[in-house]
């Protein structure tokens, strides 16, 4: 038995978006969500190789994908896009989608960054919110897990 045999297996944070996917990767202990390169999207992009190559570069068991709910908590065009990226990326990876309600993450991710000196309005063309917005959810469900 390998010191790698007690870890918690790695989950992926995907953060969808009309113009950026944002993500991060939990650490190899599963304590801290770390952020990773955010996709350009453009209609009918397919995402699953480049999700699919950094599920098996960090060896991924588990996707947590954001999912944007009005404010009154209902579903939209958004909410939907994002279950049906969910189901692509569940059966074509064949590892564990769960959807996480994702309202505010974008805000009080540009609200931190603004707050770290980070300009939000340069800095979103580049992804760093949406980035951010990925380690929040990812954060938010490790600290979840971690208090059961």
């Amino acid at each position: 038995m390998s010191l790698d045999d007690d870890l918690p297996p790695r989950i992926l944070a995907v953060d969808p978006g009309q113009k950026r996917v944002g993500l991060a990767v939990s650490d190899p202990f599963g304590n801290f969500a770390v952020g990773l390169d955010t996709i350009a999207m453009h209609e009918g992009k397919d995402l699953l190789p480049e999700i699919g190559a950094l599920c098996k570069q960090y060896d991924v068991k588990k996707i947590v994908m954001g999912l944007p709910l009005h404010m009154s908590g209902e579903e939209g065009a958004s909410a939907q896009k994002a279950r049906e990226l969910a189901a692509i990326l569940s059966e074509g990876l064949n590892i564990p989608v769960e959807l996480m309600d994702e309202r505010l993450t974008s805000k009080i991710a540009a609200q931190t960054l603004r707050e770290q000196g980070i300009q939000s309005s340069r800095h979103r063309k580049k992804g760093i919110i949406d980035q951010a917005a990925a380690m929040r959810i990812l954060q938010d469900f490790l600290d979840r897990q971690a208090k059961r």
